[in-house]
C-alpha cells in the first residue's frame, strides 16, 4: 500500500462524531456555537457513511460505531459492507480490516493529518480559538437549522480536504461531511440519521436535504 493510499485512507476514515445539544440562543453565533460543543468522554453514537466519488457510478454506503476518546485519539468501526477499525492514538494511525494484519503509519508522516486531527479534537473540546488557528470557521442559519464550515488554513491540507461541514437541526447535529479538493464527498449521518432509511433516489442533493432537515426530491 503506497503512502498516498495511506493518507486517503487515514483522512476518509476519520470520524465524524454526534455533538451534544445546544443551548437556545437569540441570535445565531458560531463562535458561540463551537464553545457548546465540547463531549463528555468517552463520545460513541452510530453512523451510516453515503460515499459520492467520481470513481464510482453509485454512492458508497458504509454503517458502524464512531468514538472520541480525547484530544489525539479517534476510532471508526466499519460494520457493513464489511469489517475495518481504524483508530488513532499516540501519533499513530492504525488500520485493520478483517484478519488482515494491522497496518500502522506515523502521523509525522501525514503533517496534513496531523494538523486535521487538531481542528477536530478543538471542536470536539468546543475549543473555538483552538480551532481558529487550523481551519477558517464560518457558519449560517439559525438555532432551527444551521450550518458550520470548516475550511483548512494549511496549505498542505487544502491539497487534499476544502472544507468539513456540520450541519444540525434544532439542538442537534445532524451530519459531517468532508468535501474533498477533488468534489467527491463523505456524508456522515449520526444517532437519529444513522438508523433512519436513506432517501431515493440516494443522490448527494437529497442526503444533504435529509442532513439540513429538508424533505428528500423525489
Amino acid at each position: 500500500m503506497t503512502s498516498g493510499t495511506w493518507k486517503r485512507l487515514a483522512l476518509r476514515s476519520l470520524p465524524w462524531l454526534i455533538l451534544p445539544s445546544l443551548a437556545s440562543a437569540a441570535e445565531f453565533d458560531p463562535l458561540t456555537l463551537v464553545a457548546g460543543l465540547q463531549r463528555e468522554l468517552p463520545a460513541r453514537t452510530a453512523y451510516t457513511e453515503v460515499r459520492f466519488s467520481h470513481m464510482y457510478d453509485r454512492a458508497l454506503v458504509a454503517r458502524g460505531e464512531l468514538e472520541y476518546l480525547g484530544p489525539g485519539r479517534l476510532g471508526k468501526r466499519v460494520d457493513e459492507p464489511y469489517t475495518e477499525v481504524t483508530t488513532i492514538a499516540d501519533g499513530q494511525v492504525t488500520l485493520q480490516r478483517g484478519k488482515r494484519k494491522p497496518r500502522q503509519i506515523s502521523l509525522q508522516r501525514v503533517p496534513e493529518l496531523e494538523g486535521f486531527l487538531r481542528g477536530f479534537s478543538a471542536l470536539l473540546g468546543g475549543d473555538a480559538q483552538a480551532l481558529q488557528r487550523d481551519f477558517e470557521l464560518t457558519g449560517s442559519g439559525n438555532q432551527d437549522r444551521w450550518q458550520l464550515r470548516l475550511a483548512p488554513s494549511d496549505k498542505r491540507l487544502r491539497k487534499r480536504i476544502d472544507a468539513i461541514v456540520v450541519d444540525g437541526s434544532g439542538d442537534d447535529a445532524n451530519c459531517f461531511s468532508i468535501v474533498d479538493a477533488d468534489d467527491d464527498v463523505s456524508i456522515m449521518m449520526v444517532e437519529q440519521l444513522a438508523s433512519a432509511p436513506l432517501p431515493e433516489p440516494l443522490t448527494q442533493k437529497n442526503v444533504e436535504s435529509a442532513c439540513r432537515g429538508g424533505d428528500a426530491a423525489k
